[in-house]
């Protein structure tokens, strides 16, 4: 955290930075910092600034180069802003990105917050998600666990969750949820929208009524988001997300009689429709695995919304004065066929 009395920090720009006990390399090492820690400045001596580390609770020595003095009043805010704009699209830098946004926050006026920062920080949340759910072994695992400590001492908490015995980690959907709440451009609430709404970050402790009410809040979410001035690509993103969710959603409305008759079958028509949409030249190749995931749950969603159909024909009225075929009238009392 920032401590919010503080005008000047200085902000960890390398991995591995050592916080020394004296102004010298040979000194004894305090801690190791990483890109993002931001640090209180109490003094300088030679190459080194002396520093306060608050989220350690530990002062010491680092070198002035292993660092970025960053002031925090309102006038510098502009400059920080811009190295936000720069770092959220650095794959390896979400950490340092992060660091650098929760400082434009301090030092921003509170009138003066838009939706830009938070579209930052969600993207930058996300991507440092699927790094840790890829995971990594030997040096490059240590950093990436570095990194998640220093997003989640800013509060960018990522959630886990267990599947097939691997874990899946998921951005917390707040920066995300701000972009989607204040004034912002289509693309970054389609951004938004297809980072919360991701299959794969699904609770799966979910019980059938909240599975249920999940994803018609997915479905809400999504329909927010207005197509028509988005790029191609992003528009097959956002059909193939929602197929999908529309697709579980005939599957459940189908298991729930209170939803009516033909609501499985409107999803399921849903789902389909949204699959039809897919423009295949602007597919990317990295959308493949998506868009075969999207059929498979489409392909299943059809059999709900026939059911449905089915059930729906099987309870529909007889007109008046019809008679069942002979042979087929059940008696009530013994419920066999009349000889």
């Amino acid at each position: 955290m920032l401590a919010t009395a503080l005008t000047v920090i200085a902000i960890v720009t390398q991995d591995q930075s050592a916080l020394r006990a004296a102004p010298r390399d040979s000194a004894a090492r305090q801690a190791v910092l990483w890109q993002g820690d931001n640090l209180e400045i109490r003094g300088e001596k030679g190459d080194f600034l002396q520093v306060y580390d608050h989220r350690r609770e530990r002062a010491g020595y680092i070198k002035a180069s292993q660092v970025r003095v960053q002031s925090l009043k309102a006038e510098a805010a502009p400059e920080l802003l811009a190295v936000v704009r720069f770092l959220k699209e650095a794959p390896g830098s979400e950490a340092l990105g992060i660091g650098y946004a929760a400082a434009y926050l301090q030092a921003v006026p509170a009138g003066q917050v838009d939706s830009e920062v938070f579209a930052a920080l969600g993207n930058m949340s996300d991507r440092l998600a699927r790094r840790a759910t890829a995971g990594r072994s030997g040096k490059a695992g240590d950093a990436l666990a570095a990194h998640l400590e220093v997003a989640a001492s800013y509060g960018m908490n990522l959630v886990s969750y267990e599947r097939d015995g691997q874990v899946q980690l998921c951005s917390n959907g707040e920066a995300q949820g701000r972009v989607l709440a204040l004034p912002a451009p289509e693309i970054d609430k389609a951004l938004a929208a297809l980072s919360l709404t991701r299959h794969e970050c699904v609770p799966p402790t979910l019980t059938p009524p909240e599975r249920f009410a999940f994803d018609n809040w997915r479905a809400e979410v999504l329909g927010r988001v207005a197509l028509a001035t988005l790029p191609a690509v992003l528009k097959n993103r956002l059909h193939l997300r929602q197929a999908g969710v529309w697709a579980s959603l005939a599957y459940q409305r189908a298991r729930r009689p209170e939803t009516g008759p033909s609501a499985a079958g409107e999803a399921a028509t849903r789902a389909i429709d949204e699959l039809a949409k897919i423009n295949p030249a602007e597919l990317m190749e990295s959308d493949a695995n998506a868009y075969s995931d999207a059929a498979i749950r489409v392909g299943a969603s059809r059999w709900a919304g026939a059911a449905a159909k089915t059930d729906q024909g099987r309870r529909r009225p007889r007109a008046a004065g019809q008679r069942q075929p002979a042979g087929r009238d059940l008696r009530a009392s013994g419920g066999r066929q009349a000889q």
